[in-house]
């Protein structure tokens, strides 16, 4: 009996280091787009490092956790992607912004500090405390 429940406290331990180690060897980036009523129902993806990974409408949030290093986050067009140079244990935050374009809304993406989303909207206030 005793044996069993060193033998379960040190998988707990196991467990919890790992999960500890887990979120100080990542970094989040947070990516969000306030609602607008210009260009309100464009939705706009969201490719990270060359990959597709959601589809970013008005009011949406999401965050990702990623490796620390560099990043490039764009919409569709390659030309107005960003890159960030993540450290671990640190949040990133970017903007998706609906810009007036000849024929129809373009995005465009700003780097944020978590204390500049969190005053620019509500979505990152109550999500992100």
């Amino acid at each position: 009996m005793k044996q069993q429940m060193n033998k379960l406290l040190l998988w707990a331990m196991l467990t919890l280091c790992s999960i500890a180690t887990f979120a100080q060897t990542t970094s989040k980036v947070i990516v969000y787009r306030k609602g607008s009523i210009y260009g309100g129902l464009a939705k706009y993806k969201v490719i990270v490092d060359g990959k597709e990974m959601n589809v970013l409408k008005g009011n949406t949030t999401y965050a990702y956790d990623l490796a620390p290093g560099a990043h490039t986050i764009s919409p569709k067009q390659s030309r107005r992607a960003i890159t960030l140079n993540t450290e671990a244990g640190k949040t990133y935050v970017v903007k998706y912004r609906t810009m007036l374009g000849l024929f129809g809304a373009r995005p465009r993406l700003k780097v944020l500090t978590l204390d500049e989303a969190k005053e620019d909207a509500k979505v990152i206030r109550n999500k992100y405390k």
